[in-house]
């Protein structure tokens, strides 16, 4: 009786095990949906090797009064300049990874000329026609 009782529970088990297990392989698939606004799997990836092959555009913050000496230090670098920001204080520079990880490593040194160095963030216009819009 409790063989028979055994085989039964299993047979009822055996279309579940099989759901689940299916329902299991289907989650397991990465889907991601690609919409032109944002970048295509991977894409992060490419942009830091890109940035880390090449010269990259940074904010570099400098002290009150030290605008020529924050340009002069750009150019010793090899860096170029493409925009400044004199209200804030603020130089928009071209600059190699190596460096601007020099520039951090010895904050110490330039600590009266520079507050801090960061990267520009990388901004594009949206197509005027989207899916929301009519």
């Amino acid at each position: 009786m409790q063989n028979r009782h055994a085989s039964t529970l299993y047979s009822g088990i055996k279309p579940i095990c099989g759901l689940v297990l299916s329902a299991a392989l289907f989650s397991s698939f990465s889907v991601q949906a690609y919409n032109k606004g944002m970048p295509a799997p991977g894409a992060k990836k490419q942009a830091e090797l890109s940035q880390e092959n090449s010269q990259a555009s940074y904010y570099l913050k400098y002290k009150p009064d030290m605008e020529a000496q924050a340009k002069s230090l750009v150019t010793k670098l090899g860096g170029t300049i493409t925009d400044t920001m004199p209200e804030r204080r603020v130089l928009i520079v071209s600059l190699d990874k190596s460096d601007v990880d020099n520039l951090t490593a010895n904050r110490k040194q330039y600590s009266d000329i520079i507050d801090y160095v960061e990267i520009n963030p990388q901004r594009q216009l949206l197509e005027k026609k989207t899916s929301l819009s009519y």
